[in-house]
């Protein structure tokens, strides 16, 4: 029993982890397609496979990459580092050529996550165009929004139009009280309407793309269940309950939480 909660530690283990959305076979017809786009890509993803993974060089191109297309964020939540950072920023927004370059010189990619530590929606068009140019090569795209800012210039629809694989949304309370503790700055009414209106969107073109992603956490672990049906209620297909906390590289996090 953890905080009062049952959690069999001992299997947590045996839980299965998130899956591809909309399926696995989606997942892996998009990596075939991409793989035989080129005989580079073919070669590097042969090196990839035959790689040994307790070697400490890498004789290839990675195959997948995580880019942070902002380091800022409207939120200040507890358990992420932006909230140390002055004005919740740390950095320059990447611009659009210097993610096309990256994209073009890593040879070997099949899948990214655009996002890192901040909101990927405060960057406007650009980030939309960022996904476009990696779905022009058919690179799998997954992105994680707190979902704040997708009523604005219709930013639901743009997200969804711009042939994004994956979508993450990070909800991880089903009472206002709870949600906005979690993730000061935020407004739950709002972020409420915006699931409703890209789950909707969605559905009208049969499309499947987000995940409810909740991030395990003292101040929700009592009130997990009623995010089951708070997700249905906003449209949700897929959940995802994540259990793992980081301290981001900070000591001082290790020794007060």
């Amino acid at each position: 029993m953890v905080n009062g909660t049952d959690i069999d530690l001992e299997n947590l283990h045996k839980l299965p982890g998130p899956t591809p959305t909309p399926n696995i076979v989606a997942y892996k017809v998009e990596q075939y397609i991409s793989i035989f786009r080129s005989l580079k890509k073919l070669k590097n993803y042969i090196k990839y496979l035959n790689h040994s993974r307790r070697g400490v060089e890498a004789n290839y191109y990675p195959i997948k990459l995580d880019i942070e297309n902002v380091s800022r964020c409207n939120f200040r939540c507890g358990t992420c580092q932006v909230s140390e950072w002055p004005r919740g920023k740390r950095a320059a927004d990447m611009n659009y050529r210097a993610f096309c370059r990256i994209i073009d010189e890593q040879i070997g990619l099949l899948e990214i996550k655009l996002q890192g530590m901040g909101e990927p929606t405060m960057q406007g068009d650009d980030f939309f165009k960022m996904i476009r140019y990696a779905r022009s090569k058919n690179i799998w795209v997954r992105t994680v929004t707190n979902a704040s800012l997708l009523h604005l210039r219709d930013n639901y629809a743009s997200l969804i139009n711009s042939g994004v694989n994956e979508i993450q949304i990070s909800i991880d309370a089903a009472d206002k009280k709870t949600f906005e503790g979690i993730r000061p700055g935020s407004n739950f009414e709002q972020i409420k309407q915006n699931c409703k209106l890209i789950n909707s969107y969605a559905k009208e073109r049969n499309l499947l793309r987000t995940k409810m992603w909740t991030v395990v956490q003292q101040k929700n672990i009592r009130k997990l269940k009623p995010l089951v049906t708070f997700a249905a209620e906003l449209g949700f297909k897929r959940q995802v309950f994540s259990l793992g906390l980081v301290n981001w590289g900070q000591d001082a996090w290790l020794r007060t939480s």
